[in-house]
């Protein structure tokens, strides 16, 4: 269970004060995943670093599975940190260290026999799928590949906490999905709770269960993710489910003679499109269907299409 109680964190004094969180409540159950979402400056980040104290709340109190961070002297914060895993935007791995090395330098921290590291770092690296990259550096893995040693580093200590902070907007959409669906397998198989900092609304669609959203240091709106999207209260919020309306795909009708094809079936081939046939049926002669595309991608493919004698229409 995470408790925050009228917390307030203040930068500055006198006139230039800003209240980066300011009188939040919030309630985390054990076991949730839950999304804090909002824009730049609003104060998510800061939140998240009252959760392991890294910043003590001005005013309020940050209670963490029975433990008053913000109360708590730094001996005291030694011994719950370790409970408390985080994983970053960035991955912050040393890329002096293998993929094991990074894996194992939270357990070395924390003076664990050396066979119970070895152990242990060879389970993590097959429960986040890095079989065979043991050996690797950071710097012949991808952005996803990186990000998976980030949790794997993070749950080292077999944590009751998760933090996530943007722990995905680094990633491609596909990538995003693959870290999404590994963090969602892990609280299932772990039990643990994870709390997201998020910018994306998609990323709270796909796995949270409760979001609470943020805007000028204060949680204007919070609740079960399906409530929010179905009765969405505040501007703020109503905004971000917008995001998600203009990142659905695309939904187009096709008309060809039997010679495009092939060139159809290589243009709906090209990842960066995001290219779904559905429907496509023969009328005499011609192919009629209907796709699906990304709409980020919705004027190259387009182009691509008419390029290659397909006929393309909305509807």
């Amino acid at each position: 269970m995470i408790s925050l109680s009228a917390v307030s964190r203040h930068f500055g004094t006198g006139a230039s004060r800003v209240a980066a969180v300011d009188q939040v409540d919030l309630e985390i159950p054990g076991g949730e995943i839950f999304g804090v979402i909002g824009y730049s400056g609003a104060g998510k980040s800061t939140l998240i670093r009252l959760l392991n104290g890294l910043e003590r709340p001005t005013a309020g109190r940050v209670v963490v599975n029975g433990t008053d961070i913000g109360a708590a002297s730094e001996r005291a914060l030694r011994q719950v940190r370790p409970k408390i895993g985080m994983i970053f935007q960035h991955f912050n791995l040393l890329w002096s260290r293998s993929v094991r090395g990074n894996i194992a330098l939270p357990m070395e921290i924390a003076g664990l026999p050396k066979e119970e590291i070895r152990r242990r770092t060879e389970e993590l690296i097959g429960l986040v799928g890095l079989d065979g990259r043991g050996d690797h550096w950071p710097s012949q893995l991808s952005g996803g590949q990186k990000q998976r040693v980030g949790i794997a580093r993070a749950l080292a200590n077999q944590p009751d906490v998760l933090l996530c902070d943007e722990a995905t907007s680094a990633l491609d959409p596909e990538t995003t999905d693959q870290i999404l669906d590994l963090l969602a397998g892990i609280n299932q198989r772990l039990g643990l709770t994870i709390v997201l900092i998020t910018h994306e609304m998609h990323v709270v669609r796909r796995i949270c269960t409760s979001v609470a959203v943020m805007e000028a240091g204060r949680v204007i709106e919070t609740g079960p993710v399906a409530q929010i999207f179905a009765a969405p209260q505040q501007a703020v919020t109503q905004r971000f489910l917008g995001q998600i309306a203009s990142a659905e795909p695309k939904r187009l009708r096709i008309g060809l003679h039997p010679d495009a094809a092939q060139r159809l079936l290589e243009i709906a081939a090209t990842p960066e499109l995001g290219i779904s046939l559905n429907n496509l049926t023969r009328e005499g002669d011609v192919f009629r269907g209907e796709l699906l595309i990304r709409p980020e991608a919705l004027t190259d493919g387009i182009a691509q299409l008419r390029d290659a004698g397909i006929d393309v229409w909305e509807g």
